[in-house]
């Protein structure tokens, strides 16, 4: 297997292992929330990957939830592009993303340094906004 393929196949395995994580750590939440009688339930939820199908009653944190959900999304989509051949591709300027920063972020779109020229923009963008405010 060359370079490339390798490359694939450790991008691949660390995005499936990171699905995996996030699946167990919401089934765990849910289950700690509704009961283990109804966990079963739960099963059938994430393999329909619609969490808004059960009745978790009061108690449950659905900001972390939810939160939860949209990472499992992100790395699903993680994995999509990975099948198209684009995983690991900054999408503002088209350079490989490091492999140490996918590791750290598997479904990070931006190299490093377009994702500091992009938080650096919105800095800018907040203080502006809050100069507009002030000056009302």
């Amino acid at each position: 297997m060359d370079e490339k393929g390798l490359r694939y196949q450790r991008l691949h395995d660390l995005l499936s292992e990171k699905k995996a994580a996030i699946e167990r750590d919401i089934r765990t939440h849910l289950v700690r929330q509704i009961g283990p009688d109804n966990a079963n339930r739960v099963d059938s939820v994430l393999d329909q990957g619609d969490l808004s199908a059960i009745d978790m009653g009061e108690g449950v944190d659905l900001a972390l939830l939810e939160m939860r959900n949209r990472m499992k999304r992100s790395v699903d989509q993680a994995l999509l592009r990975l099948d198209e051949g684009v995983y690991g591709n900054c999408e503002d300027c088209g350079g490989e993303i490091e492999e140490k920063r996918l590791m750290a972020m598997p479904f990070a779109q931006l190299c490093i340094r377009c994702q500091r020229k992009k938080e650096e923009l919105e800095k800018i963008e907040r203080e502006e906004s809050l100069t507009d405010v002030d000056e009302t």
